[in-house]
């Protein structure tokens, strides 16, 4: 075997290795990217019915106040107790007060967190 018949067939090993690595790579953050677009989506419907389901017991207006508020809420067990409100709250004014303190509480939450 030559020096350079030699040297490709090292090389070919280490190559097959690096497309073999980038390929497991790329499959883990494909999978991490679908999860994280998947767990939008579903917050997305959440918000939407949440949406609904205020404009069916309060009105319109009450309907999109409440949507504005959830727009970026992003916890799960905020958004179950929000729909829980949505049930058991006797006026639109008493569920936009619910809303907006849980709003106060995750950022309060924030604040805590990042030390300020």
């Amino acid at each position: 075997m030559t020096l350079e018949e030699c040297v490709i067939s090292w090389r070919e090993p280490w190559i097959r290795h690096g497309m073999e690595q980038g390929i497991r790579q790329g499959e883990a953050q494909g999978i991490r990217k679908g999860v994280e677009q998947g767990e939008a989506r579903g917050l997305d419907r959440e918000r939407g019915l949440l949406r609904r389901q205020a404009k069916a017991r309060f009105g319109a207006d009450a309907a999109e106040r409440l949507f504005a508020l959830l727009a970026q809420e992003d916890d799960q067990q905020r958004l179950e107790a929000i729909g829980e409100a949505i049930v058991r709250c006797e006026t639109a004014e008493d569920l936009l007060r619910r809303a907006e303190a849980n709003g106060r509480r995750r950022g309060a939450a924030a604040n805590e967190a990042s030390g300020h």
